[in-house]
């Protein structure tokens, strides 16, 4: 479970800025809260800003993070790391971008980060914190580019590996490719936080897809889900079928597309069944309809969206989601977000963090006042991290209407 996350000198972000998952000593939806190990932790989060204020860079940062640690592997000594740093002062572009994630499993707080430039590793740390009376954080191991303090106690499965780490190359990544026991289990739980738009379904549409088709994890659940949001159809189907031979003619045609690619390729099609009625309104027959094409926009997101949300919910993983509420009517995103609110849809302690434009969450009837946070740009173009507990609101304010008056900043300022 995530605690806190940190990152700093990233694309809109010039200072380090944290997103913390921790619920404070509030009585606001106390149930919601997830409770393991002495922490108290907060199932959802949202990002509320201006466009172009920095929201999305936020789930960027955790994507970024999670990929070089899970990708780092991959990397031929020389080869440049992602490195997106703030462009706009003089001196940001030479300095290291800073990622750290403070994060609970199995009966310990692991606290593990690195800084680091386009092709070099500056910095790299990695604590653990056990779960009990009087137990306290130790390292793990500490470098600085190079230099490596290992601590032969804690971390023995890193010594006499530092002399194999080249520049571009995590510690944690070597450690764990060599078969390092806490190196491969923090790595495989940082796998478990995923970073996904809500405006596009690249990269996750087929995990709804097998969920679906195969009746995996997760489906029973998505298909009780459809029906209370009373999304129209009866039922749903994925199957798979051959390209149709006259388009495999018109493929072969291209130059650029072998035969191979396509022979035994298969096009998938979701399909929902609707009832058909008589003139009295009795049910008289069904039909199928393809969802991409008679299905509105919405009900397809909610669709597609049901794979990541509901593998986060039956897995107690981690998920990042920019823009959630885009297509959907603000009745749908509050469903959504209830999903994580209540334990008895989230029983494993899974948590979400999104942003969105949807002020109508902005109630304590929906979340706590330490579940929301802005971003907005100072005069120099840097975007700020900061949440709503940084102002005094007393219980019966309109939360909503003092963010769209300006109360909070992070709102459109137009001349």
């Amino acid at each position: 479970m995530l605690i806190n996350f940190s990152f700093g000198n990233f694309r809109s972000f010039r200072a380090v800025k944290s997103l913390r998952m921790e619920a404070v000593q509030i009585k606001e939806l106390s149930d919601s809260i997830i409770e393991r190990d002495g922490f108290r932790l907060l199932p959802t989060a949202v990002l509320y800003g201006a466009n172009s204020s920095g929201k999305t860079n936020v789930i960027m940062a955790l994507g970024l993070f999670r990929n070089i640690v899970d990708k780092n592997i991959k990397l031929n000594p020389g080869e440049d790391l992602v490195y997106d740093p703030f462009l706009l002062d003089d001196c940001s572009k030479d300095e290291p971008t800073t990622f750290e994630i403070q994060c609970l499993f199995e009966g310990a707080v692991y606290r593990y980060g690195f800084e680091y430039m386009k092709n070099t590793i500056i910095s790299e740390w990695l604590y653990e914190k056990k779960i009990g009376p009087g137990a306290k954080e130790h390292y793990l191991f500490r470098r600085e580019r190079q230099t490596f303090s290992v601590s032969a106690t804690y971390f023995s499965e890193g010594k006499g590996k530092e002399g194999s780490t080249t520049e571009n190359r995590l510690f944690l990544s070597l450690v764990a490719q060599l078969n390092g026991r806490i190196a491969q289990k923090l790595i495989k739980h940082l796998r478990d936080y995923n970073a996904i738009s809500g405006l596009k379904d690249d990269g996750y549409e087929r995990l709804m897809i097998d969920m679906l088709k195969k009746h995996l994890r997760g489906c029973d659940e998505a298909i009780d889900f459809f029906s209370r949001l009373d999304l129209g159809f009866t039922n749903i189907e994925i199957e798979e079928k051959d390209i149709p031979n006259d388009l495999k003619e018109k493929l072969a045609t291209l130059p650029i597309i072998s035969n191979d690619k396509f022979n035994n390729a298969k096009v998938i099609e979701t399909l929902t069944t609707h009832n058909v009625y008589d003139a009295q309104g009795k049910v008289i027959n069904t039909v199928r309809f393809d969802a991409d094409d008679k299905e509105s926009n919405g009900t397809n997101k909610v669709i597609t969206l049901s794979g990541p949300i509901f593998d986060t919910l039956l897995g107690g993983k981690m998920l990042f989601v920019d823009e959630l509420d885009s297509k959907l009517h603000p009745m749908m995103t509050r469903a959504i977000v209830r999903l994580f609110m209540d334990k008895e849809t989230n029983p494993h302690g899974a948590q979400l963090v999104f942003t969105t434009h949807d002020t109508h969450l902005l109630d304590t009837k929906y979340l706590r006042r330490d579940q929301v946070w802005f971003t907005e740009k100072d005069p120099t173009e840097a975007s700020d991290l900061y949440s709503l507990l940084d102002f005094k609101v007393r219980n019966d304010r309109d939360i909503e209407n003092d963010y769209i008056n300006g109360r909070y900043g992070a709102i459109p300022f137009i001349k």
